[in-house]
């Protein structure tokens, strides 16, 4: 009995990221600002982007997080496909950057996906965590970057 729990538990490790990063149909997208520089970010770069412990672009422009309102899918997804924690320890964590003698991160709030990607376009920082299948619909006037060096649909790609 216990080979049989100690099997399970190891396939339940394995395959929840992959259950996380396909939590919304079609998955993921991170679009940002088509001034951006950036083309292409690892999980472990989004993953900072998305806590704010990096607060500036390569080029030295401001981040500027905008999230889909926190009991939508996709924000429940960002959190724990990508953060890789609750919506209760991001908050947490979020907050607790002022007690860390960091400043507080500014996060906009974003009815829907196609307000985000207006957000986005408007603010050269701004990146944001997007359903792939509303990414057609935004055209050109946002940028959607590779993560881990995969775009959207293609094989291995993590969201």
């Amino acid at each position: 009995m216990t080979r049989h729990c100690l099997r399970l538990a190891i396939l339940i490790l394995l395959f929840s990221p992959a259950l996380n990063a396909q939590c919304v149909s079609g998955g993921l997208a991170v679009i940002v600002n088509k001034a951006n520089p950036v083309e292409s970010l690892s999980m472990a770069q989004l993953r900072r982007l998305i806590l704010g412990d990096v607060r500036a672009w390569p080029d030295h422009k401001q981040v500027n997080l905008i999230a889909r309102d926190q009991a939508t899918k996709t924000f429940q997804c960002m959190i724990s496909g990508i953060v890789r924690q609750t919506v209760a320890e991001y908050h947490r964590y979020v907050i607790n950057a002022e007690f860390r003698g960091d400043e507080p991160m500014t996060i906009q709030t974003a009815d829907s996906d196609a307000t985000a990607a207006k957000f986005v376009a408007q603010s050269p920082g701004a990146l944001s965590v997007v359903e792939a299948n509303s990414v057609a619909a935004m055209g050109a006037n946002v940028k959607v970057v590779k993560v881990d060096g995969k775009s959207v649909g293609q094989p291995g790609y993590p969201l």
